[in-house]
């Protein structure tokens, strides 16, 4: 039970053996406990570890398992107002519920709190704590506040933190966790060094399958496997280790791949890295069906063989679940340690963002073809990579413009999908990075604007689609000046001003688009406006003189009207780029353009 949780429980850990005792006995003797050390160093798979073998050891007929626990990822999904909201959601209750009502909730039913990398969010965090711990409860589930500060909580109700530094808090049991020596080469053992920043913060012995027998020895002494590794096979170690997730072989080729080591080279060296247990299998390949007349539906990887490839025979279509690796992340410390002393680091990251690049364009071109599940899946894959290529700081303007890109090419992630604050997030920082004037950041002011729109910020909309119309004109495009006419539009509805918004979206529907797979088509305006002229005549609503003007400006003569028999009849409109029905033109008018599934959905 989990909520803001990117990943799933971890099938095990890789020597922690004393540490896992350790923390399994301060959790019986107290109610709340610490878990401290740098980033990279293993503090969530930890605690998690711990925890998952309490709820596996432990049960009770009837109920709720005792020792089970409810977890909140709180770096990248929660928000420090949303801290107490996120932990009802996760053990089931609503989001408005006290944090008295929580903690008898959780003691009753032996359930522990899990405050997953609260650092973003330490006061928010701690407040919550210290709500939780002044209710003792009483017999049958009664409970009462504490006057005390210090007071604890009762019948077992336990908080496990992980975080960088403690929380400050009186009834704090603090357990730090210390790096693993590693050795490079054969050479003195070293620690493994911090992660300077979110995309390398990997658990420390953690996989997303099952470990092989020598993986231990592996991870604790990468010399021993070393051992087996030609220098192509170190090098390839160390640009895999830029790498925040699990990978495929494409990804594996784009990041690793140059003209010292060709990518078909790289799908040969992830063979032999996998069979010395310097990666983790995370998932096995697929079987292959037979289709005799069937195309390739997967990208391509340049230079891998077919096998490792989107590339299909004639006879065969490729599954689309390949095999994905992981490099663990004490052999990616020494990895990147490698990477470092090699002066490559930065050339490896720019590759990566380049990769990402792809990942996010061809998730929007999936996003406009026959099933949407594609591209919600492929991003949801990929979430770890496509977050940190966004948050990663740009080497350059060249590759603060990549970064851009790639958060424009996820524009259905943020407006469809639930993420509209990650996506506004995202934007407003990468904006301030990218200055140039220049196509890309026009369709960023206009998506950040849309974005602001949904979110009911009118006056920051309004700010950012004039930027977005004033750059979009200078550099002659016109798709992103229909796509402000429909954000104004928008606009226009949630000031109850149904004629400049009818003006505008009629604008926005008769545009014929350029760019197919970019934004939102003329099929969505055209219901939205068939929404919006429900109660009018729709040859009496003008449109403005130009989406740059005010959406109070008085227009010019009207456009012709829009011809609405299809939609008045079936109730829908069909394009080439998909179906919208009236029910999410209103999703729209309430703040959310598409209706369907929020977040979450993965196809199996």
């Amino acid at each position: 039970m989990s909520t803001g949780a990117e990943d799933p429980p971890p099938p095990g850990i890789a020597g922690r053996a004393a540490e896992r005792s350790a923390l399994r006995g301060l959790l019986a003797r107290t109610p709340l406990v610490t878990v401290t050390g740098p980033a990279n160093v293993g503090k969530s798979t930890l605690a998690r570890a711990v925890l998952e073998e309490a709820a596996r050891g432990a049960g009770r007929p009837g109920g709720l398992p005792d020792g089970a626990f409810v977890r909140v990822g709180c770096r990248e999904d929660v928000h420090a107002a949303g801290v107490a909201a996120a932990l009802n959601r996760a053990a089931g209750l609503p989001d408005d519920t006290p944090p008295q009502t929580l903690a008898v909730h959780c003691a009753r039913r032996g359930l522990t709190v899990l405050l997953d990398d609260c650092d973003p969010v330490a006061g928010a965090c701690g407040w919550l704590v210290r709500q939780l711990l002044r209710v003792r409860v009483g017999v049958g589930g009664v409970f009462r506040p504490e006057a005390g500060a210090g007071a604890v909580a009762s019948a077992g109700l336990r908080i496990v933190v992980t975080a960088r530094q403690p929380l400050g808090l009186g009834a704090e049991r603090v357990f730090a966790v210390r790096p693993l020596p590693v050795t490079w080469g054969g050479g003195t053992p070293l620690s493994a060094p911090p992660a300077p920043s979110a995309p390398y913060d990997m658990p420390c012995g953690s996989a997303g399958g099952p470990l092989p027998a020598s993986y231990d020895v592996a991870v604790r002494s990468p010399a021993t496997a070393l051992g087996a590794c030609s220098p192509a096979d170190r090098l390839v170690w160390a640009r895999l280790s830029v790498l925040p997730g699990d990978f495929d072989g494409w990804l594996a080729g784009c990041v690793a791949g140059r003209s010292d080591v060709p990518a078909h080279e790289v799908a040969a060296s992830l063979g032999r890295l996998l069979r010395a247990s310097v990666l983790a299998l995370v998932r096995a390949r697929a079987e292959v069906r037979h289709a005799p007349d069937a195309a390739p539906t997967a990208r391509p990887a340049p230079g891998l063989h077919p096998a490792d490839t989107g590339t299909a025979t004639a006879t065969q279509v490729r599954s689309p679940h390949p095999p994905r690796y992981r490099l663990p992340a004490a052999a990616r410390a020494v990895g990147l340690a490698h990477l470092r002393a090699a002066g490559e680091e930065a050339a490896t990251l720019r590759a990566f963002r380049t990769a990402c690049a792809a990942l996010a364009a061809e998730a929007q071109i999936a996003w406009q073809g026959s099933d949407r599940r594609v591209a919600v899946h492929l991003a949801e894959t990929e979430r770890h990579h496509l977050r940190a290529a966004l948050t990663l700081p740009p080497q350059d303007a060249e590759d603060a413009l990549t970064a851009l890109d790639i958060a424009v090419s996820l524009w259905f992630r943020w407006a469809a999908c639930g993420r509209r604050d990650e996506g506004r997030a995202h934007l407003a920082r990468l904006l301030r990075h990218s200055r140039d004037d220049t196509a890309v950041r026009a369709r960023a002011l206009w998506l950040a604007g849309w974005l602001a729109a949904q979110d009911h910020a009118h006056r920051t909309a309004e700010a950012l689609l004039d930027r977005a119309g004033r750059a979009a004109a200078r550099h002659a495009d016109p798709d992103t000046l229909a796509r402000v006419a429909h954000a104004r539009g928008l606009l226009a509805l949630r000031r109850a001003d149904p004629r400049t918004a009818a003006a505008y979206l009629r604008r926005a529907a008769e545009h014929t688009y350029q760019d197919a797979w970019y934004g939102p088509g003329p099929a969505h305006s055209q219901v939205l406006l068939a929404v919006t002229l429900a109660a009018q005549d729709p040859t009496k609503a003008p449109a403005p003189a130009s989406p740059l003007a005010p959406a109070t400006a008085p227009p010019p003569a009207p456009l012709p009207a829009v011809d609405l028999a299809s939609v008045a009849a079936t109730g829908a409109t069909t394009t080439g780029r998909g179906t919208v029905t009236p029910s999410s033109a209103h999703d729209e008018a309430r703040g959310s353009p598409f209706p369907g599934t929020r977040r979450g959905l993965h196809l199996s």
